[in-house]
């Protein structure tokens, strides 16, 4: 038992390494053993946690706190594995209708999956100054190793992949506001059951928060002596 699990990390640790690397071995690893969509669950996981960890302030500010805080974590890593479920079926769709090619679904989305692994970096957005900055680099990283997924997989080039990337893009903003949004409903009503929050909560309003908080006043109020 305890010799499976350390084995099971062992290989959630080399398959975020090597997307991380944009390793060829890591796709190699994907397509041949379809017991490995264990260990992309496992990535997928953690980049919803960490992705929700580096919005805490919205959560806090939202006012979830103990226990609902853990399960929020929880729920959003499981909400991240769904929608990458979807976002790797539009790329299979939409690399079949481009490039003919033979691919099965599962190996598709184990592959799309591995392009989560920079956001497991997520909680880094917490970093005063520099992290929205280092957010948009965790996604632009995201976004390199999916249309190097989309090129080893149906054998294109670079523009074949992108244009792929860029129909899929197309197909789930089509989707989500379409037949998506009862989708997305049932989904913001389990969120806040788990939650009690709507997450209403933007950066505004921490902005309006801070200047409205005593210890703000007393900064200000220092200033001007």
């Amino acid at each position: 038992m305890l010799e499976n699990i350390s084995l099971y990390f062992e290989y959630l640790w080399k398959g975020i390494i090597y997307a991380l690397q944009l390793n060829p071995s890591a796709y190699e690893f994907v397509i041949t053993y379809p017991q490995s969509k264990w260990v992309v669950f496992g990535i997928i996981f953690l980049a919803g946690v960490a992705t929700l960890l580096g919005q805490s302030v919205v959560l806090f500010l939202n006012r979830v706190r103990g226990g609902r805080f853990f399960f929020s974590l929880v729920v959003n890593g499981l909400m991240f594995i769904i929608s990458y479920f979807v976002w790797g079926a539009i790329i299979y769709i939409a690399g079949r209708f481009l490039f003919q090619e033979n691919v099965t679904f599962g190996s598709m989305f184990r592959l799309v999956g591995l392009s989560t692994a920079p956001l497991i970096f997520g909680f880094f957005i917490l970093i005063p100054w520099m992290g929205p900055f280092l957010g948009k680099v965790l996604n632009v990283w995201s976004f390199l190793i999916l249309i190097n997924v989309v090129q080893f997989q149906f054998e294109s080039g670079f523009w074949g992949a992108l244009l792929c990337v860029g129909l899929g893009w197309l197909l789930m903003n089509l989707l989500s506001n379409t037949i998506g949004k009862p989708i997305i409903a049932v989904r913001n009503r389990i969120w806040r059951r788990v939650t009690g929050s709507s997450m209403d909560a933007t950066a505004q309003d921490i902005l309006i928060q801070f200047s409205t908080d005593k210890g703000a006043s007393t900064m200000v109020e220092g200033g001007k002596q």
